[in-house]
């Protein structure tokens, strides 16, 4: 009797396991019949196109598409509706079957090839040079369709291509010590260089354009809240806290009465570049470079890079000890920083990244159970080198000036100051050319931080004014009693001086001049300046080609190794 009462026992326990697992929870569309739509192709026109004209696509459900590719290669999509879209053909399409995805992630791809044409590649300077294991740049029209290049013989890879500038690395290669390139392009044409030399690297280079991930008035990042825990987890951010001045306007604040250590990150600060990405291929030496204020306290943060979707980050140390850096960071004030990618730990940083993040956290700052955590953060940028800030003239204090009447904050028709809380101006109601308004003279200065690029970047901030007024100075170096070198802006270039500053409409302007030692203007005897010896530097306010209304509004003058206006290389 027990045994049968204990057989039913189980039969009936597992009687209902079995009806349990039956009804267990099935994954998201698993055997349900839920039809989400799908966006149709049933016909394109036209089937072949040259590379950026439009191709319109037609069909059903057009208007829920959020991406459109010739097979890997995506496309901008130029309009969408329900039953039409047009995009333009990318410029390194290849033939294949356009393919749509839609907002419910359904896939659909046309039954015939798209078949996309190119252009012919005009080539209008061959590099003079190639040192080995360098990039090398070639420029002209449709670079970009240069689909292989080879110096004699030996293939070499792509690293980068625009439609003006393709770059190629010969990392790793054996190159002949003299021959000819010769480029074979999507449409067939064969271009073969002049006879160029191969040289061992040089020290010198031109930075490559500066990057702005974030300068907080313009370009933002996009923030996430992070997984700070423990008795440091609360916090205050957002902009211009904690009452200290702005250095250039809007500045990104953290603040804790605790810090956290290493319990995870308060926040993280994301730059992609709108999706695009940055592509750091043919940079010489990538580094990190920002302002830094912990307004007499401690605060960290520290990047990471995402390359092919894989994320990694890597700390600030010290730099080689220029900095006192012991994961955080302490200043009194706005400090210029600058860190090699490399020497950081990212092997990889010359290459295309998805994604530049920074970690915002305790690392050091509250192991203690102790120590405050401010940070305040602006300007974060990649330079191709460090920034090597030498400043001349920040006019937070009125400098000597002989020969006029300046005065500071005197700009007509604006009110932004762009650093600190004064600008330096110098304005007249009518001038005629090549008159002297007056000379700042600073003394001493030394630029042997620029000494292992031979070379530096003149940066400042200049505004005409909001009226029709035009400016104009000239810059002096002087050395000794037989070194006088002078530098005029003069026509063309990126800004389009011409002996004058044109007109900037009331607004500021980043303007960063390239300094050759050697190229300077000889009104001396000795023609190049010796970056090993104190120098002096004048602002000679000459009319130059000014007729008429004069202003210039002036701040921040700076002596760079790398260009701080985003626009220059």
């Amino acid at each position: 009797m027990k045994k049968d009462k204990l057989t039913r026992l189980i039969s009936c326990i597992l009687s209902s396991v079995i009806l349990i697992a039956g009804c267990q929870e099935k994954e998201f569309s698993e055997d349900y019949d839920i039809n989400l739509p799908v966006s149709e192709i049933i016909d394109f026109n036209p089937k072949t196109a040259v590379i950026d004209q439009q191709v319109t696509v037609y069909g059903e459900n057009l208007d829920m598409v959020t991406s459109l590719s010739i097979g890997a290669v995506s496309c901008e999509i130029l309009s969408q509706e329900p039953d039409k879209l047009i995009f333009k053909v990318s410029r390194s399409a290849s033939a294949d079957p356009i393919v749509v995805n839609n907002k419910y992630k359904r896939r659909n791809e046309s039954s015939e090839l798209f078949v996309p044409q190119y252009l012919d590649a005009d080539i209008s300077q061959w590099p003079s040079e190639i040192e080995r294991g360098q990039t090398i740049n070639i420029t002209g029209q449709n670079v970009d369709m240069i689909l292989s290049l080879r110096f004699e013989g030996v293939q070499i890879s792509k690293s980068s291509a625009t439609e003006t500038t393709a770059t190629f690395s010969t990392a790793g290669l054996e190159l002949p010590a003299t021959g000819q390139l010769t480029a074979v392009t999507r449409t067939g044409q064969t271009l073969v260089s002049p006879v160029i030399n191969v040289v061992e690297p040089k020290d010198t280079y031109i930075p490559k354009k500066t990057i702005v991930l974030f300068d907080f008035d313009t370009v933002e990042p996009t923030i996430r809240t992070g997984d700070a825990t423990g008795a440091g987890a609360n916090f205050t951010s957002g902009k211009n806290l904690g009452g200290i001045s702005p250095f250039f306007g809007s500045y990104y604040s953290v603040i804790a009465p605790l810090g956290n250590g290493w319990n995870g990150q308060y926040q993280y600060l994301e730059a992609n570049n709108n999706g695009n990405g940055f592509n750091l291929s043919d940079y010489n030496d990538p580094h990190i470079t920002f302002l830094v204020n912990t307004n007499g306290k401690q605060g960290y943060f520290n990047p990471a890079l995402t390359i092919g979707g894989a994320t990694e980050d890597k700390h600030f140390t010290g730099q080689e000890g220029q900095y006192s850096d012991n994961y955080r960071i302490a200043t009194s004030g706005w400090e210029w920083r600058s860190y090699r990618l490399t020497d950081m730990g990212f092997a990889n940083a010359k290459t295309s990244i998805d994604r530049i993040t920074l970690f915002i956290r305790g690392g050091n700052v509250g192991n203690g159970n102790s120590e405050a955590f401010e940070l305040h953060i602006d300007q974060v940028m990649i330079t191709d080198g460090p920034l090597n800030p030498l400043l001349i003239h920040s006019f937070e204090t009125m400098p000597q000036f002989n020969g006029g009447t300046p005065v500071r904050n005197g700009g007509t028709g604006f009110s932004a100051i762009p650093q600190g809380q004064y600008y330096f101006t110098v304005k007249d109601a009518n001038v005629s050319s090549w008159q002297n308004r007056g000379t700042i003279r600073t003394a001493d200065h030394n630029g042997n931080k620029f000494d292992d690029n031979k070379m530096f970047y003149v940066n400042f901030l200049v505004n005409t004014g909001g009226g029709n007024a035009e400016g104009y100075f000239q810059l002096i170096f002087e050395q000794s009693s037989d070194t006088k070198l002078g530098y005029h802006f003069k026509g063309g270039g990126l800004y389009g001086d011409d002996y004058k500053f044109k007109s900037t409409g009331g607004s500021w302007q980043w303007r960063s001049y390239p300094i050759d030692p050697k190229g300077l203007e000889n009104w001396g005897t000795n023609p190049e300046l010796d970056l090993n010896t104190p120098f002096n530097l004048d602002i000679d306010f000459s009319t130059g080609n000014v007729n008429g209304p004069f202003e210039v509004n002036l701040d921040y003058f700076v002596l760079t190794s790398v260009p701080l206006d985003p626009n220059r290389e």
